[in-house]
């Protein structure tokens, strides 16, 4: 599939994750403009789609390679017979968004980038520097003790003081602060998150990530009670004079506890919540953040609190929520960053109407609504406001329709193994 000469603008979409797909199913529901995705390889989540044109790149960990390759995509979709036509580059997870963000420069010959600079970004992104924000703003927070895995920099042994002065108890979570070095690491039993048990258990996962080049700092966190419910989510857009221009929080269902896949969301309900919108654009203003943003954070049950785990600095992999609420991201995209500035009055507007985003078949999704959800869930279904990324009726290959097929039986087996009992 080649671009349309006469489409007015191409969005550029690192990645190849539902994510992605999610960014490109927008742009053409809005625009019915066509993507071009670039993931290390092609997946059945994006092959046989007639929405995006795939264009893999395996080499994304070289970083001159792929800048290279990247501004080559520039070159091939931008210049025109007629003239210059509007890039739009974005990216579907963590990596892309330091990679963009490190290559700003050159890249903005060619494309019009839609995120914070690196100063910024490391403000904002790195675990301990959250929490020092957080702190610093009196926003709740699981209680927290960072430990650096640097050769020579923290000393394991002192540690379990360390906890217990920070009221870390055990079990406890422990995740990295670098997200993009940690997924480059390779050793038995990594996940993306981990519960440890114990001191002893604490320590062989700091030996096992140290010995494995892992030079980054651990966060060591209270595990705050509760099932995967009592996750909830806030997504913001903020225009590019740092303004908080507008807000969807959501409720988690159920989220995936495969390996590679822990603390992922697999169902969400688009519902109001007045003290995450308040708490996460306190920290947005005061970053001076620009583009788009999603919070994570827990409610506590033991004080009523909604505790903040990280900020993403883009649209979470699970953002569609959004748009099948009522508020297509990339209205905000092509309002503000192409077509000079959104429409309407300035001001926070914030998402109001319930919607329920799943990747699950329902039959099974039903499996794990919590007893507080089940009747608010139910409405949902039988009014029909409920929405599968995947599933968009623009796509009319037989086979891409297999794989979606396939993958929701995937799902029965996944949770089966994986995901504790219901």
């Amino acid at each position: 599939m080649r671009i349309p000469d006469e489409q007015p603008f191409v969005p550029v979409i690192l990645g190849g994750d539902i994510g992605a797909y999610s960014m490109a199913r927008e742009f053409h529901q809005e625009y019915g403009a066509i993507s071009v995705l670039v993931p290390t390889v092609i997946t059945g989540i994006i092959d046989h789609s007639r929405i995006l044109e795939p264009r893999p790149f395996s080499a994304q960990d070289d970083d001159a390679a792929f800048a290279r390759f990247v501004a080559g995509l520039g070159r091939e979709f931008g210049e025109l017979v007629a003239g210059p036509r509007p890039l739009l580059l974005l990216g579907a997870a963590d990596q892309h968004i330091r990679f963009i963000a490190r290559n700003a420069e050159a890249l903005g010959e060619w494309f019009t980038i839609p995120y914070v600079g690196e100063e910024v970004l490391d403000r904002a992104t790195g675990k301990d520097d959250f929490y020092a924000l957080c702190s610093r703003l009196q926003i709740p927070y699981p209680a927290t003790v960072d430990f650096d895995c640097a050769p020579g920099a923290d000393d394991p042994a002192t540690l379990a003081a360390r906890l217990a002065a920070e009221s870390v108890p055990f079990p406890a979570i422990v995740k990295p602060s670098d997200g993009v070095a940690w997924g480059a690491l390779d050793f038995a039993g990594k996940k993306k998150v981990h519960t440890v048990a114990s001191a002893a258990e604490l320590t062989g996962l700091i030996r096992d990530a140290s010995a494995a080049g892992y030079t980054g700092t651990l966060v060591i966190q209270d595990l705050i009670p509760g099932d995967d419910s009592g996750m909830h989510l806030v997504t913001f857009f903020s225009d590019r004079s740092g303004e908080v221009r507008f807000a969807s929080t959501g409720r988690v269902i159920v989220e995936e506890h495969a390996p590679g896949a822990l603390g992922n969301s697999a169902a969400i309900v688009a519902e109001p919540n007045e003290t995450a919108v308040r708490e996460g654009a306190k920290m947005l203003k005061e970053l001076g953040w620009t583009g788009f943003s999603m919070f994570d954070m827990k409610r506590d049950p033991r004080d009523g609190s909604y505790r903040f785990f990280e900020i993403n600095p883009r649209l979470g992999r699970n953002h569609f929520y959004v748009t099948a609420a009522g508020h297509n991201v990339a209205r905000f995209y092509v309002e503000e960053y192409l077509h000079g500035g959104l429409a309407g009055a300035p001001g926070l507007t914030v998402a109001q109407d319930r919607h329920l985003y799943t990747i699950l078949p329902l039959r099974l999704l039903r499996r794990y609504v919590p007893a507080d959800m089940k009747a608010g869930v139910e409405q949902l279904i039988a009014a029909k406001r409920y929405s599968h990324p995947l599933y968009y009726a623009r796509e009319t290959n037989p086979r891409r329709w297999y794989y979606i097929l396939a993958s929701s039986v995937n799902h029965y087996r996944k949770f089966k193994r994986h995901h504790p009992a219901a």
